[in-house]
């Protein structure tokens, strides 16, 4: 089985298998093992990465010397070479989805176990209100107003400022 190469700078060989398993070696140490399928997309993204801030490819007949690359994955204005476009740029942040994590597990300790409920099937998982009233034996009124409960308790706990109407 023929592994692809990766940059000398960064550290992990990946691959797929034919069976469709991800998979990592690490350089350091040889160790090879299998990931899942958001780990390998991750260390693509860096690999991808550290591939694009190499600019430069060599000139033929002078040595020591590289010409700036010309390509899509660089911003076209004067000086913008060393820049990626924002199109290009991975929109999702690891540590931004942790810290969310870690807030929304705050806040949900706050709520009643009722709350707590009505907030993970309703508004995390979707279910309507009054599918919900109906299951549970209660008036939809009464989801509906524990829901506007919630939404006010997680703008205190959120610190969101109240709109101002225009």
């Amino acid at each position: 089985m023929r592994i692809p190469k990766t940059p000398v700078e960064f550290d992990y060989d990946l691959w797929t298998t034919e069976d469709g398993k991800c998979m990592v070696r690490v350089k350091a140490t040889g160790e090879v093992t299998e990931v899942d399928r958001d780990v390998m997309r991750l260390l693509r993204a860096e690999e991808k990465k550290l591939r694009r801030s190499m600019t430069g490819v060599p000139i033929s007949g002078c040595e020591d010397e590289t010409a700036t690359l010309l390509s899509l994955d660089y911003v076209s204005y004067p000086g913008g070479e060393d820049m990626e476009p924002s199109w290009l740029m991975n929109p999702i942040s690891m540590e931004d989805e942790v810290i969310t994590g870690m807030l929304e597990a705050e806040f949900v300790k706050t709520l009643t176990d009722y709350q707590r409920e009505i907030y993970e099937v309703c508004m995390k998982g979707g279910m309507r209100a009054s599918d919900f009233a109906r299951s549970h034996g209660v008036d939809y009124s009464t989801v509906r107003d524990m829901k506007r409960l919630i939404i006010k308790k997680s703008k205190k706990f959120f610190r969101v400022p109240p709109k101002t109407e225009n």
